[in-house]
């Protein structure tokens, strides 16, 4: 038999082949919404706090009702264990939409919608992390201050993906309007230059947790993860590329558009203070 799914909408752990969403929702008229994934492993939720910060400062600039009396923690657990994911990897998404309103502009919601899903996920194998991936510069650039926001307007990242898979390679590099690198189209960007850490500054560019956690680590480390405008020439010429987000960590960049790109032995290095610092925040959450 089947195992069944389950998803938790609107205040309600249901199956996931009951649950439904208005045609009349913003989320689906236009967009109107945020959403955040994370990875949980072994039943319990990474950089929780960090993710929902980011949904809430989305949720405010947009004037979307966000419900912050949520016990979150307690219902990516149930939901979960419902789904029979206490063990091993696992991906968790968190939708948030406007919910059905009349109206031009940004309209008041009382009610918006919530929704919950867990997923098994299988991160990349051992090969992957030791061989790298290939990247391609996405040559449609870009400027939109929706970019620093995790919202439901993902077609141009999609896109961009699409781009790299016909390409042969696995992450497609964003550029700003200006040529500049902004991040990567489901991930971003860190990089080195004679033994130092760099990111891409760039006004579009979502302020990603796991980044922002590896700044934290690389801290804890007395090194600094500066930002500073970033050509694509000067990602080809780096020590080492990484492509980093929630759900597989830090991944090297084997080359661009082709061209190798050094697959730096620092990659052991940036993954041990990571989920060192994963140690920490659940440490930090137990007490």
């Amino acid at each position: 038999m089947e195992k069944r799914e389950f998803v938790w909408l609107n205040g309600e752990l249901m199956p996931l082949a009951r649950a439904r969403v208005s045609v009349e929702d913003r989320g689906f008229l236009y967009g109107d919404g945020f959403f955040e994934t994370l990875r949980a492993d072994d039943g319990r939720v990474h950089f929780l706090k960090e993710h929902l910060r980011r949904l809430q400062d989305s949720a405010r600039a947009f004037r979307i009702n966000f419900p912050g009396d949520h016990p979150w923690e307690a219902l990516i657990q149930k939901l979960l264990q419902a789904n029979g994911l206490e063990q091993g990897p696992a991906r968790v998404k968190i939708l948030l939409t406007r919910g059905v309103a009349e109206g031009l502009g940004l309209p008041e919601v009382s009610r918006p919608t919530v929704a919950l899903w867990a997923r098994a996920y299988e991160p990349p194998p051992p090969a992957a992390y030791a061989a790298g991936w290939p990247a391609v510069v996405f040559p449609q650039g870009r400027t939109t201050f929706v970019g620093g926001h995790k919202s439901l307007n993902y077609l141009f990242y999609l896109a961009a993906r699409q781009y790299a898979l016909d390409k042969g390679a696995r992450e497609a590099v964003i550029l700003e309007a200006n040529g500049r690198v902004s991040e990567g189209a489901v991930t971003s960007l860190l990089f080195s230059r004679e033994g130092r850490y760099f990111t891409p500054d760039a006004a579009s560019a979502l302020p990603g947790v796991t980044l922002a956690v590896m700044g934290r680590a690389l801290a804890r480390q007395g090194q600094q993860l500066e930002a500073v405008p970033t050509t694509p020439a000067q990602l080809g010429v780096a020590e080492g590329v990484w492509l980093l987000n929630s759900l597989m960590g830090v991944m090297p960049v084997s080359s661009l558009d082709g061209r190798p790109v050094p697959v730096s032995p620092v990659t052991s290095f940036l993954q041990e203070i990571l989920v060192a610092e994963s140690r920490l925040s659940l440490g930090a959450a137990k007490t």
